[in-house]
């Protein structure tokens, strides 16, 4: 099979897979759980709880990969990613949606990380080019989850009140489109040679260890990996909370909720091409700071207007911000590293951006248990906006002690 044929093969799969899955988290979860009767604050964690698990998952499986192949690993992902849509129809009691997307979480956590490791393997010296094409898949499918599953739930509303009913049936659907990931994945995921590197999950925790230390002795690593933290802070708190406010504060419909995030992930796909360019041309830490700023401004512009259009220009703005800084971030921390511990410390990176799209819900959640919206958001974009020039001040620093 060709090199171009086994990538749009495992391309299907992966398109499938994440399209339920994200058709399942937003805007249906948080409204579903509000639904239930979930304080602002438990909202938080039970969209958050899918994030943690990466956190813990994506090394070891990665490392499990070596050993039982990768297609098995991939199988189990698709196999988690068709199942667990389904469980969402017995939910009654919110805080069961807790354990549910936790569980559900492991499906990105198990399937993503072998999912790259395939492509790298498919692409040879083309790594870079297949890599990047592909990482489109993700956010692609994020903001297509947004408008389709707005949809779905105003469609089986009839545009009316919302039941529980609707709900189930609208994860009914999730379910049937993670089976047609499944069946997909059975029969197009190409042949995939098994490892020649036997690396055991406890040497895999060990890298990442090492990584760690090295990144806490390299501040720009650390700090840049900080930016990208902060910004999907924001992506994970206007996940779970862009809906509630759009539908229960400004008495938009839930498919104008899911419309306006898929506009913000919608431009991020948008841009990221031409930013990636402009990334390599320009000095990144610039890029990132002006990112950071820009989603500062906008995250809590969603607070400041009612008017659907004008939340559309905050989305597109939103989204043009988070195409930015992602864009630049890792490869300013390939950049920085050390050749030895650059897998460690990518490993690194990702890791804290996923703690921080996990803190994100959880910590706007507690904020708005005590104070508005446009306060909660408020905290959050002076934090950003404070850490950036802290940011821009130690590499400029850093830019005239190397001049001196």
């Amino acid at each position: 099979m060709s090199k171009w044929r086994s990538f749009i093969n495992i391309s299907l799969v992966d398109f499938s897979a994440r399209l339920s899955y994200n058709v399942a988290r937003t805007p249906l979860l948080p409204l579903f759980a509000l639904y239930l009767g979930a304080p602002l604050s438990l909202i938080g964690i039970i969209v958050g709880a899918s994030t943690v698990t990466g956190i813990f998952l994506k090394a070891p499986s990665g490392a499990l990969s070596d050993y039982i192949g990768r297609k098995r690993m991939l199988l189990f992902g698709a196999l988690l990613f068709a199942v667990m849509p389904f469980s969402y129809y017995f939910v009654a009691l919110a805080w069961i949606l807790i354990i549910i997307r936790i569980i559900h979480g492991m499906a990105t956590s198990i399937y993503g990380p072998v999912a790259n490791a395939v492509v790298a393997n498919i692409a040879g010296k083309e790594k870079g080019k297949y890599l990047s094409i592909f990482s489109l898949i993700k956010i692609g499918t994020n903001a297509l989850g947004g408008v389709i599953g707005g949809w779905l739930l105003y469609s089986l509303a009839k545009g009316q009140d919302y039941t529980i009913s609707d709900f189930h049936n609208a994860y009914l659907i999730c379910g049937i489109l993670g089976m047609i990931a499944l069946l997909v994945a059975f029969f197009v995921l190409p042949k995939i040679e098994p490892s020649t590197e036997r690396r055991g999950i406890k040497d895999s925790f060990g890298k990442t260890l090492d990584g760690l230390r090295d990144t806490g002795r390299n501040l720009k690593i650390l700090m840049t990996s900080s930016m990208e933290s902060l910004q999907n802070m924001t992506m994970g708190a206007a996940m779970a909370f862009l809906p509630i406010l759009a539908v229960k504060e400004y008495g938009l419909s839930v498919l104008q909720a899911g419309i306006l995030w898929s506009v913000a992930m919608g431009v991020s796909v948008a841009c990221k091409p031409v930013m990636g360019y402009l990334s390599d041309r320009m000095k990144r830490w610039k890029l990132v700071s002006l990112g950071m700023f820009i989603c500062a401004i906008s995250f809590v512009g969603f607070t400041l207007t009612s008017d659907f259009y004008l939340l559309t220009v905050v989305a597109i703005f939103f989204g043009f911000a988070e195409a930015i800084v992602t864009t630049s971030t890792i490869a300013y921390v390939a950049e920085v590293a050390s050749a030895k511990r650059l897998g460690a410390s990518l490993g690194v990176f990702g890791t804290i951006a996923d703690t921080g799209q996990a803190l994100g819900p959880i910590i706007v959640g507690i904020l708005l248990a005590y104070i508005s919206y446009f306060s909660s958001f408020m905290v959050v974009s002076l934090c950003i906006i404070l850490l950036t020039v802290l940011y821009a001040a130690m590499q400029i620093k850093g830019e005239k002690e190397v001049v001196n």
